[in-house]
């Protein structure tokens, strides 16, 4: 079926929308020559906050020390990419609306997010989430509760301010002492974006783990935003803290850490994937009833300290592929060891760490499959450290970017890229900010002067088309949606995942690399409800609206 879109904007002219305008004819030049530079424009861009934590003496598992985070996306719909920053509890959470031209304001406290304790105190908190969970078009917000502290549910009113609508939501119900990271996706297909969390540091039985708390099904109208945990009635419980896996180590704590709703096979209904510390990373495949079924392969998922996750189709072959952050040692190895890369072979993981040579991203945290010079290839950047001494020093290690070479491999070009932070970095955004169809990177570190970084893309030469979807209500942002373009003979795909890097979100916007070729041959949506539009041709360098059919 045929659906619109409207052109928001254009790199070699503008539009009223309709049909894109033709380009104009395109010089072709050696892509080689594309080199992605990246400068960083913190200082200017207005974010400056610290990141400190008040610890309980209570807190064994030094959860500030991987706490806090950001979530990103358009809260006041007015076309750019916003920031919620989540940074301890000695000073306020941060709203930072972009402006549009790399600059940000802090609005929190006008929009009523800025503390959650009192008029001047704050809660600590971790892994927020933009999500539309009431289906009324905006960005609702979740904010995890960390040492024990609460977690919260904040309506967006659709005039720049937000309300406090936990109490009554059943997130006020929520018990987990650590609610590190956050997720959402529509799991059962009913319409509307469910919840999923992740809990490192909970004390929990293997032996009888109760309800473990990670699914939340949303029971929401738009006059209320309401979820019930699901955890055991969905099979999740025990399954997600009874691993049998001799290689886990055996743990009373929860050691989730990095939750994702995604697609593993072609089936409508998204699976969930969970990144967790202690060889406990696992896939549960959705068997389309309400319940899931455990199918880690624990021969092929061996990330022994899994901590941050990327989904992405890495080699264009049609289905998501994951790639998921560990701990590299040299000196204190263990094996499998570092980095780990699991390509899709048709809905079954196969390890391809060793031959892509990713494996060494140091103390490695949030991570993003991102296409850094639009050449059609996604690369990988995640950022990494810990501040405590060891037998080896994590302290001073780079951020990695590990670029494709188009065959499969990569290699680590941070330092060329300008890209090589050395900071306590812990989060990750990977978003176009300035709306130049190119990806910006946005880094959250544990710092107690400088917490946030901003690194925007000044790769030029190579085309582009970016894709936001929206969704039919309630699931306004098309949470599962699959993107498709044809370019020559290459399709890259895209999934809409509202899903977490580690204590942090990219938003549901999508970049398409074009190299030099001047337009997308083919532009086919997957809508979560099963419709299909194809657009054909569209030409390059556009910012493309598309709406559900039925809208």
């Amino acid at each position: 079926m045929l659906g619109s879109f409207v052109v928001v904007s254009c790199g070699g002219g503008g539009s009223d929308g309709g049909a894109p305008a033709p380009l104009p004819e395109v010089a072709v030049t050696d892509p080689t020559v594309v080199t992605p530079r990246f400068t960083e424009v913190t200082a200017s861009s207005g974010i400056s906050f610290a990141v400190a934590f008040s610890h309980r003496p209570d807190d064994v598992f030094d959860v500030p020390h991987f706490s806090g985070g950001v979530a990103s996306g358009d809260y006041d719909d007015d076309g750019d990419i916003d920031l919620f920053v989540v940074r301890g509890n000695v000073g306020p959470n941060l709203l930072y609306r972009n402006r549009g031209d790399n600059t940000f304001e802090d609005v929190a406290s006008g929009a009523g997010l800025a503390n959650t304790r009192s008029a001047f105190q704050n809660y600590r908190h971790s892994g927020p989430g933009f999500a539309d969970m009431d289906g009324d078009g905006d960005l609702d917000l979740f904010i995890g509760g960390v040492q024990g502290d609460p977690s919260f549910v904040f309506r967006n009113n659709g005039d720049g301010t937000f309300t406090d609508v936990t109490a009554g939501s059943g997130i006020d119900r929520l018990r987990s002492q650590q609610n590190v990271s956050s997720a959402f996706g529509d799991y059962d297909l009913d319409g509307d974006v469910d919840l999923l969390l992740a809990h490192w540091g909970t004390p929990r039985s293997n032996s009888q783990p109760g309800d473990t708390e990670h699914l939340w099904r949303n029971d929401s109208t738009v006059d209320d935003i309401r979820f019930v945990s699901v955890s055991m009635e969905a099979g999740l419980s025990p399954s997600i803290q009874n691993l049998q896996d001799p290689r886990a180590a055996p743990s009373e704590i929860d050691a989730t850490y990095a939750p994702s709703f995604a697609h593993l096979n072609d089936d409508r209904f998204p699976d969930i994937f969970m990144v967790a510390d202690h060889n406990r990373s696992q896939v549960f495949i959705n068997n389309g009833d309400g319940t899931f079924t455990n199918v880690t392969d624990v021969e092929v998922i061996t990330d022994t300290n899994g901590m941050g996750s990327a989904l992405g189709d890495f080699d264009n072959d049609g289905d998501l592929d994951w790639f998921v952050t560990s701990i590299f040692r040299t000196v204190l190895r263990t094996s499998p060891n570092g980095n780990r890369l699991y390509r899709n072979d048709g809905g079954t993981f196969v390890d391809v760490t060793a031959s892509a040579m990713v494996s060494d991203g140091g103390w490695g945290w949030a991570s993003c499959f991102v296409d850094f010079e639009n050449d059609g290839d996604l690369d990988l950047y995640h950022t990494n450290g810990w501040e405590f001494e060891m037998q080896e020093n994590f302290d001073m290690d780079a951020s990695r970017a590990f670029v494709s070479n188009g065959d499969g491999t990569f290699t680590n070009q941070a330092r060329s890229l300008g890209l090589a932070d050395e900071g306590q970095g812990r989060g990750v955004v990977c978003a176009d900010f300035d709306s130049d169809g190119d990806v910006d990177i946005f880094l959250w570190s544990k710092d107690d002067m400088n917490g946030g970084r901003l690194f925007r893309n000044d790769s030029a030469g190579n085309n582009f088309v970016t894709v936001k979807l929206n969704g039919l209500p309630p699931n306004t942002q098309a949470a599962g949606a699959r993107v498709r373009a044809r370019i020559g003979e290459t399709t890259q795909m895209r999934e809409i995942i509202l899903g977490s890097n580690f204590i942090s979100q990219n938003p549901a916007d999508q970049i398409f690399g074009l190299g030099q070729a001047p337009q997308v041959d083919s532009l086919v949506i997957e809508w979560p409800d099963g419709e299909v539009t194809d657009f054909g041709i569209v030409q390059g360098n556009r910012h493309l609206v598309i709406d559900h059919p039925s809208l």
